[in-house]
């Protein structure tokens, strides 16, 4: 998803720098409709790294509530957790900023739009 954030945001900036004078109201509506599949995208990631979050907190939590027979195996889950979080969390980071940038271009395409 954020490679195809990335492209739409290289084909908004040839589109606003090009000399054509396209319908730019029918461009405006194009990148909203792409913004709300981002937007559900960066849902599920939220939902999916508040998952992981929880369930770092809660192995760590069981890691030194159980005996010391059991803790290396809960470390264990524990440090794949901690690390699926880091990579969904720096996911979602990308994803969230990806689409704040694309609200920026939606305004500029607005803008153009009213100047016609």
């Amino acid at each position: 998803m954020v490679k195809e954030i990335k492209t739409c945001k290289k084909e908004l900036d040839a589109l606003l720098s090009g000399g054509v004078s396209p319908d730019w109201g029918r461009e405006a509506e194009k990148l909203l409709v792409l913004i709300k599949f981002f937007q559900h995208e960066r849902l599920i990631h939220l939902i999916v790294t508040m998952t992981m979050s929880l369930l770092t907190i809660i192995t760590a939590c069981a890691m030194f509530a159980v005996g010391h027979e059991a803790m290396a195996a809960f470390a264990l889950l524990f440090v794949l957790f901690l690390t699926l979080t880091a990579f969904y969390l720096a996911h979602y980071y990308k994803l969230e900023n990806g689409v704040q940038e694309l609200y920026g271009y939606y305004k500029k395409l607005c803008e153009k739009a009213k100047n016609l």
